[in-house]
């Protein structure tokens, strides 16, 4: 796909990973639809677009509510056309022991990180089965190949959006709309706040947003299937798939991938939803 000239919607654009590959696919000359529950974040980041000589727009969006979705389906439709592109980025995690974190917690995450995913497709399919080419991005994680202790529920959320991912791309194939391309994007620890206390694992370095999203624009251009990253977590899906499930969890535990939790502090809330048994952060 060349994205001159597309039209990009990514949730949870307004700062972070998602600040970041809005940037990107303007860059490659698509038009960003900026949008994010927090509506001084989009002003923020269109400002900052339009500012730079990039094409942006903006809409306030709560990925657990349907009814907004709708609408700013329906305003986006009358103001620009339908999209081209969908990026699921916006997610949150709960961290800390399972039993520590309030189950209103555990439940937002899902609404959020599972629901809000499939609400936002099932709004935008459309557009995309109507173009002549279309993209489904899923942002999920590495967490959806490997065990992640006092996250569990993020966990689980991702490798639900990964089935998702899956299960979506092969009921496209079969409906004969093979244009419309998903793809699951999985990487490891981001530095963007949103794990801040966690430690990446043996021979792995926290990523960058800016290297994330050039790696989400490539997919999106390409689309790809799957991407894993960095190396070494694409070294352990290839392992995982030769190894006893027991040797491969123990791999992980002298890798520090169970333990890189421990000391996760999230970052603070920008007034939606709150702490956990210790925080609860947003990305």
């Amino acid at each position: 796909m060349d994205l001159s000239g597309k039209r990009v919607l990514i949730t949870g654009a307004g700062h972070g990973l998602g600040r970041a590959m809005a940037l990107e696919f303007a860059r490659a000359g698509a038009t960003v639809i900026v949008t994010d529950r927090d509506q001084d974040r989009v002003a923020a980041v269109v400002g900052e677009f339009k500012a730079l000589g990039q094409d942006a727009v903006g809409y306030p969006l709560d990925v657990t509510a349907p009814a907004q979705i709708a609408a700013v389906r329906d305003c986006l439709h009358t103001d620009h056309g339908p999209i081209d592109v969908l990026v699921n980025n916006a997610g949150i995690v709960a961290g800390g022991p399972f039993l520590d974190v309030p189950l209103d917690r555990h439940l937002g995450t899902v609404a959020v990180n599972l629901n809000g995913v499939l609400a936002v497709t099932h709004a935008f399919l459309p557009d995309l089965i109507g173009r002549p080419e279309g993209r489904v991005v899923n942002i999920v994680s590495a967490s959806a190949f490997v065990a992640l202790p006092n996250a569990a529920s993020y966990a689980a959320t991702k490798l639900a959006v990964l089935g998702f991912s899956e299960s979506l791309r092969e009921e496209l194939r079969l409906m004969e709309h093979a244009h419309v391309r998903v793809s699951a994007i999985c990487p490891s620890y981001i530095a963007t706040g949103l794990f801040d206390g966690a430690k990446p694992p043996r021979l792995t370095l926290a990523l960058t947003p800016e290297d994330v999203a050039r790696v989400v624009r490539r997919a999106a251009e390409r689309g790809t299937d799957l991407v894993l990253l960095p190396r070494s977590v694409r070294l352990l899906y290839a392992v995982a798939r030769f190894l006893p499930r027991r040797l491969y969890l123990g791999l992980c535990r002298r890798l520090g991938v169970s333990a890189s939790m421990a000391g996760w502090r999230g970052h603070a809330p920008s007034g939606d939803q709150g702490g956990t048994g210790r925080q609860a952060g947003r990305g």
